[in-house]
């Protein structure tokens, strides 16, 4: 069997959640490749070592991986709410957050508002963080992700990636373009549409200057597979050097990093947000 036909059957039959079926890839030391290796990598080359070669944690785990976790469980419930007939009501999505915030929620709670009052209407809801794999070809491991919602009118599809943060950032189409064709491959869809919907995070929604919620429709290209290929290979092979070094070169943006007060190669020298 190809990586590719055991990753899709483990997954098939995977009861768990889609962490601790990677955990058991790297277990059985069956390789995969992820938009956030590429992500890690394109950051920095000892990120990606101390993130996915040695499998540390960052510690203390950073506030905002914390709050996007609870965000995207939370909007994932109002969309499967949706999707089975079964609205939830968005006083039960606060008091969800409450639970998991222990009374620090505002932001959180704030962002989840947003997300009701922009949900996408008029579609059906195919997917709810819809864990995937995806076939790169011959020379590549298969690529595992999550994609928090698809959705389909008729024969037109959607993809939606929610993003969260201080502010508004330029989310990366690769992320999106491993969305598409996916949908492609498994709907056989002609036409996929693909949005960012970003979330910046307020304390009061009723005193903001300027917006807390950003819809961003994404384009497609006839060169966007071929390219998001290429990007693949290139950093799939600095991958496969840095394992066979057992190490890796630093030189990335240390102060946006989660990994600074654990890598011995960290530039003490940045201020910190």
């Amino acid at each position: 069997m190809s990586a590719y036909d055991i990753v899709s059957a483990g997954l098939s039959a995977w009861k768990g959640s889609i962490g601790s079926f990677v955990r058991d890839l790297d277990r059985r030391s069956i390789r995969y490749l992820a938009f956030s290796q590429v992500s890690s990598l394109e950051f920095c080359r000892y990120r990606y070592f101390l993130e996915y070669s040695k499998k540390i944690r960052p510690r203390p785990e950073p506030d905002y991986f914390v709050k996007g976790n609870i965000f995207h469980r939370t909007v994932a419930r109002f969309y499967r709410g949706q999707a089975r007939k079964r609205p939830v009501s968005l006083d039960v999505l606060h008091r969800s957050v409450d639970r998991h915030r222990r009374g620090d929620g505002h932001e959180l709670k704030n962002a989840v508002t947003l997300s009701v009052q922009n949900a996408h209407v008029g579609w059906e809801i195919v997917g709810v963080e819809k864990a995937f794999v995806l076939s790169l070809g011959k020379d590549l491991p298969p690529c595992l992700g999550v994609i928090d919602l698809i959705l389909r009118q008729g024969s037109q599809y959607a993809v939606v990636d929610h993003k969260t943060g201080k502010n508004f950032n330029a989310p990366d189409a690769l992320q999106i373009t491993l969305y598409r064709e996916l949908v492609r491959q498994k709907h056989e869809a002609e036409c996929c549409t693909a949005f960012f919907d970003e979330y910046r995070w307020v304390n009061n929604l009723t005193r903001i200057r300027k917006p807390a919620f950003q819809r961003t429709e994404v384009s497609d290209s006839p060169s966007a597979w071929d390219d998001a290929k290429d990007r693949i290979t290139k950093c799939h092979r600095e991958m496969m050097s840095i394992e066979q070094r057992g190490d890796a070169d630093g030189g990335g943006p240390c102060y946006m990093c989660p990994y600074q007060n654990q890598c011995p190669k960290a530039s003490r020298g940045y201020s910190r947000y």
